[in-house]
């Protein structure tokens, strides 16, 4: 199973969504349509440096967690 990271819109801004958990992107992209959610990327690795936490999704600029 691969981690797909999803964003919802509400109110003209937009969230962080649940992740969905799915075979490959074309399976999460029909979940994520289900449940109207935007379907962000494919959750590579989570590097924990000692002071935060980031994942590197290859093919889309690396995102700091929280």
């Amino acid at each position: 199973m691969k981690i797909f990271l999803t964003e919802f819109e509400q109110d003209g801004k937009r969230y962080a969504g649940p992740n969905i958990l799915a075979e490959n992107w074309e399976l999460a992209e029909e979940a994520a349509m289900f449940n109207n959610l935007i379907l962000v990327g494919e959750l590579q690795e989570i590097v924990a440096d000692g002071t935060v936490m980031h994942y590197l999704d290859h093919g889309v600029t690396p995102r700091t967690l929280h």
